[in-house]
């Protein structure tokens, strides 16, 4: 799934009914670290097509990233559905973040 540009919290709820995972990347274009994470987003989101990879750009989305409690960027949220399950801040390599979203998923296949 190509990674999607969020406009509106609206939309969200549109992505949540269409796909169980939705993982958010908050991000500013002015963002060294932010910029690090695109390439990892990307080829996060080519090989795990059963997770909506969101973009929120906090400059011009604040609204969003203020429901979430972002203070720091780039924040990743993970939610599935409308459930959020884990939040974390910072770049991350490609293998760590497949092991924190990996690390919430099975947390909640264990609950199941």
């Amino acid at each position: 799934m190509p990674i999607v540009n969020l406009n509106t919290f609206d939309e969200l709820g549109d992505l949540a009914n269409r796909h169980e995972w939705l993982l958010l990347d908050f991000w500013a274009p002015w963002c060294a670290p932010c910029k690090v994470m695109n390439p990892v987003m990307e080829q996060f989101s080519e090989l795990n097509q059963e997770t909506a990879v969101i973009k929120v750009d906090v400059d011009q989305k604040h609204d969003i990233a203020a429901k979430f409690g972002v203070r720091a960027i780039p924040t990743l949220v993970l939610l599935r559905r409308d459930q959020f399950m884990g939040q974390e801040t910072g770049s991350k390599s490609l293998k760590d973040l497949a092991n924190w979203i990996d690390g919430l998923k099975q947390k909640v296949s264990q609950l199941a």
